[in-house]
């Protein structure tokens, strides 16, 4: 999630700078920054005693902090500083509701899911950022379908997960829980159908086949879905089905922007 919509935007762009380095390198370390500071975040607001994890997180932050900052002063020499502050205000805000969202077991909250498939897919603005110093039209419809389906295939597994946690507590409230995000996984997936239809019809179609392929195989597998199926099938399985999911939906979305950038305009 974090690094294909990086790598495929690159393919579009079929061209090197060196600011896609620190680019890079900020994208993942703002990902990274995050665990660590969620351990502290939990000795300090639940842990009583002390945890040796929290020790850990604190020495990784030495050393991922310093190089966020390097790679942050990198980009200052090739971006204007508005251009760096805003992404690194956004990135502080988007690992602060991580951070809190976790520490209050509210992770699955659909509309912190969606801020998460949004934040993760922005490394192709990054990419785009790094190499040509803008994004171009098709670089923020790489990034708004990406953070799409990213969206998507996460509430789907969100809820395979209440599936298998059901069969284990076999209990109705627990059955409960699994058809109440089974159904707003479906709700997803719906509205998602319908937004590729409208894409389809102007002007991108591979576009909207990418969209409705990511809609389609999601809806499959929620329609098939019971508390059983959802525990015998391994979380291996699901994340190598996910991965070959994401690089065609993928690879239909850099046809589709080569295709929008040889012409100039998207939709």
């Amino acid at each position: 999630m974090l690094l294909q919509p990086f790598l495929g935007a690159l393919i579009v762009l079929h061209r090197f700078a060196w600011a896609m380095i620190p680019a890079l390198a900020a994208v993942v370390l703002v990902f990274l920054v995050r665990e660590p500071w969620i351990v502290l975040a939990r000795q300090r607001w639940v842990w009583r005693d002390a945890r040796p994890e929290t020790a850990e997180a604190k020495r990784y932050l030495a050393v991922e902090l310093p190089l966020l900052g390097v790679a942050g002063g990198l980009l200052l020499v090739v971006w204007p500083w508005w251009i760096v502050a805003a992404l690194g205000f956004s990135a502080a805000l988007l690992t602060a509701l991580a951070v809190a969202t976790t520490v209050r077991n509210r992770r699955r909250a659909i509309w912190f899911q969606a801020l998460s498939a949004a934040g993760l897919a922005s490394s192709a603005l990054a990419a785009c950022l790094g190499v040509s110093g803008a994004v171009p039209a098709w670089g923020w419809w790489f990034w708004g379908l990406h953070a799409a389906h990213f969206l998507a295939a996460i509430v789907v597994v969100h809820a395979r997960l209440e599936g298998r946690i059901a069969v284990r507590k076999a209990g109705p409230a627990a059955t409960e829980m699994f058809h109440k995000q089974r159904r707003a996984a479906a709700a997803v997936q719906l509205t998602w159908a319908a937004a590729s239809a409208v894409v389809f019809w102007t002007g991108q179609p591979l576009y909207g086949i990418a969209a409705a392929l990511s809609a389609g195989v999601h809806l499959t597998q929620l329609s098939a879905m019971t508390p059983s199926r959802a525990a015998a099938t391994s979380m291996n399985t699901v994340g190598l089905r996910a991965l070959g999911l994401s690089i065609v939906f993928t690879l239909l979305v850099i046809a589709g922007s080569v295709i929008a950038g040889s012409r100039g305009r998207l939709l």
